[in-house]
């Protein structure tokens, strides 16, 4: 796996770094379906890259946490995107309920999914995992390490 690390010192670089995550996404061809995973802390800034991959894909719309419904759908320049929390998820049981093999097996499709770690023996593996923490200096400053199959320019 291919590894780099980025400094974002507020919300508006890590929508950057979400755009310049989703051109990536944009330039795989054939390499569908996509998965990605958002690990952090509460108030990491999972959503808020997230909004940035969908902003980079074209979204105009308001992004918001699935928390509470799972998934949020977006159907955006062809592709299928699920964003998922699993932050409420207490089973397994609770992801075949939904149906999460079928949004992971989509064709065109990005599934993004927030706390993929506690439900991660049930997950394939991602083709980017993002680990994004709080820095010990400043409030507004994340580290992002992004691990990918696949080099990634950013």
């Amino acid at each position: 796996m291919n590894s780099s690390t980025l400094i974002s010192h507020g919300d508006l670089e890590t929508i950057d770094i979400g755009k310049k995550i989703s051109n990536f996404i944009s330039k795989k061809n054939n390499s569908y379906p996509f998965l990605i995973f958002l690990i952090g802390e509460l108030g990491a800034g999972k959503t808020t890259l997230c909004k940035g991959i969908l902003r980079g894909l074209g979204h105009k719309g308001v992004v918001k946490s699935p928390t509470y419904n799972l998934v949020e759908t977006y159907e955006i320049s062809g592709f299928s995107i699920f964003h998922f929390d699993f932050y409420q998820i207490s089973h397994p049981k609770e992801l075949s309920n939904i149906g999460i093999q079928e949004y992971l097996d989509t064709n065109n499709g990005v599934s993004i999914i927030e706390w993929p770690e506690k439900m991660i023996s049930f997950l394939p593996d991602p083709d980017i995992e993002i680990i994004l923490n709080h820095s010990e200096n400043n409030e507004e400053e994340r580290t992002l390490e992004i691990k990918s199959k696949d080099s990634i320019d950013l």
